[in-house]
């Protein structure tokens, strides 16, 4: 399917929402974060729905750097230890290293490289921003987050053929490639994402306007900052490749924003020693080299070299992986069959996780998924993921070299959803046939999916579709949807699915049966026509 002339708005948020979810959580932490009476618990609350970022705070908040003397695996506790401002700087660490989660191909950068840049241009932005009197916060933020356009049209560029990957010598640099195949550049794409999560104008409007392709966007001092602080980190070596065009005009900025050069080589040095102590931080205690110094950065309005180095520099200290060890409190009052074996094995050579973050990356996806199918609700699914991998953390010494690892993780994800619904919700009726019930406890009518445009239905290809089946699964009954997901979706068979669910092998069958049927129905409503091969 040939590139589209203009992406949508649908298209942009859809890969959106396929992204990690750390920068949405740290959206919703954001404003709490700023303010320092947030209560503990209203933070815990909104960490944990984050698996990868509740692990990470809690593996540094044990530290000897942060006072860990005693281990915690209670994030109210680790909160408290680590303190609100390095709090946010961690928070927006994590949120953005979690993106950077494969090279971007249609760009030629690899993850080592962003996860640099974008962390050094963090720091940068916070120094620059901070000596013209704007806030530090909103500076790091815009820095971590400026190429979150990046990674969505790298993945919306993956879904169409041909696709020629950013070539200098044919595309002057990233935004002239992004607009010649989506119409508008990864900038614009980055506003669009960060709005819809939530974060606040002045980070929206940094990150959006950080190339400064218009006269108006220099009324923007955060714009301003970003880009001279974007551009410093690319004349020190750390440069992606396709920005440089965006980076001239160093002087003017300069004068913009009031600081003259002896204060930028301040700003500069006081920036790499801020970048080299949170690295320090982030990084496995029992690392006993810190990372070389970065060369100095050029002067403001020098053209940025290409590459990740100049000819006789030192080399760039690459930001190590964030660390994610952690203790957690166990869980309790679980199935006994959490710990069967596992009912899937993953395929011969299959890479080994080398870390718990690599792990999570890894199986985040299909534990999530398996959750929500069964459980029919987002929500209660994150909380269930979230459970899912702290009992993994326990037994990760296990698990990270096992190749059924993905097989116990879906038995675990399949046993708590079951247990979250028997024990929390009236959990089947006696009635099988496709209905809800009213308030009252009358009958009401069939479940229904809101029916879309024939177009949009004659577009959709087999990922989509059977996306759109998930989501008619949602509209059926419990006592419906929760056999047939074991049956079609988990490959459980009759007997295991009656014993899990403590109930008759009759009741399975019928159950099964009459959600196939109803499960047809809604989508023949729908206007979709479903697949045998999807059900």
């Amino acid at each position: 399917m040939p590139a589209p002339s203009v992406l949508t708005r649908e298209a942009i948020f859809a890969i959106a929402r396929g992204l990690p979810p750390g920068p949405r959580t740290f959206a919703a932490l954001e404003g709490r974060l700023r303010d320092e009476q947030t209560p503990l618990e209203e933070l815990a609350t909104v960490i944990k729905r984050d698996g990868a970022l509740a692990a990470h705070l809690l593996r540094i908040s044990n530290s000897p750097l942060y006072g860990g003397a005693e281990r915690t695996g209670v994030i109210e506790e680790a909160v408290a230890r680590i303190g609100y401002r390095e709090i946010y700087r961690l928070v927006a660490f994590i949120a953005g290293a979690q993106l950077v989660e494969r090279p971007l191909v249609h760009y030629g950068l690899e993850p080592e490289l962003v996860r640099e840049n974008m962390l050094r241009t963090a720091f940068m932005c916070e120094r620059i921003a901070e000596a013209c009197g704007l806030d530090g916060r909103v500076a790091y933020t815009a820095g971590l987050m400026r190429l979150i356009g990046l990674f969505v049209c790298d993945r919306i560029a993956d879904n169409y053929t041909p696709v020629t990957p950013y070539q200098s010598d044919h595309d002057a640099d990233f935004t002239a490639w992004e607009g010649r195949l989506f119409g508008l550049g990864s900038d614009e794409v980055a506003a669009m994402v960060l709005t819809e999560w939530s974060f606040p104008t002045e980070i929206v409007a940094a990150v959006r306007d950080q190339y400064l392709r218009r006269r108006d966007e220099w009324d923007n001092r955060y714009a301003v900052a970003l880009n001279l602080a974007a551009a410093m980190v690319a004349a020190a070596g750390v440069d992606l490749g396709g920005e440089g065009r965006h980076w001239r005009d160093g002087a003017a900025k300069l004068q913009h924003l009031g600081i003259d050069r002896a204060a930028l080589q301040r700003l500069i040095a006081t920036s790499q020693e801020a970048f080299e102590d949170f690295s320090r931080r982030v990084s496995d205690p029992a690392a006993s080299e810190a990372p070389e110094r970065a060369p100095a950065c050029a002067e403001p309005g020098s053209a940025a070299p290409t590459g990740t180095g100049t000819k006789g520099d030192p080399p760039i200290a690459k930001t190590p992986d964030p660390p994610v060890a952690c203790n957690f409190a166990s869980a309790s009052g679980v199935l006994e069959t959490e710990h069967d074996s596992p009912v899937h094995t993953e395929p011969a050579g299959a890479m080994t996780p080398v870390d718990f973050t690599t792990f999570m990356s890894n199986y985040q996806d299909m534990v999530y998924t398996t959750a929500v199918r069964l459980l029919g609700n987002e929500s209660q699914a994150e909380d269930i993921s979230q459970e899912v991998f702290l009992k993994a953390y326990e037994r990760f010494d296990d698990l990270s070299t096992s190749p059924t690892a993905g097989g116990w993780l879906k038995t675990v994800t399949t046993n708590l959803s079951i247990n979250h619904l028997q024990r929390y919700r009236k959990r089947w009726s006696f009635f099988s046939e496709l209905v809800r019930r009213d308030d009252d406890g009358e009958e009401g009518e069939p479940v229904e999916f809101a029916s879309p445009d024939g177009d949009f239905l004659g577009g959709l290809n087999q990922a989509d579709r059977r996306a759109w089946v998930e989501r008619a699964l949602e509209k059926l009954p419990e006592h419906q949807r929760v056999p047939l997901v074991l049956y079609h979706f988990e490959d459980l068979p009759y007997d295991e699915i009656a014993r899990r669910l403590r109930v008759s092998l009759a009741k399975v069958k019928t159950d099964i049966l009459r959600g196939r049927a109803a499960l047809a129905q809604i989508l023949a409503r729908s206007g979709t026509l479903h697949e045998p091969s999807m059900l």
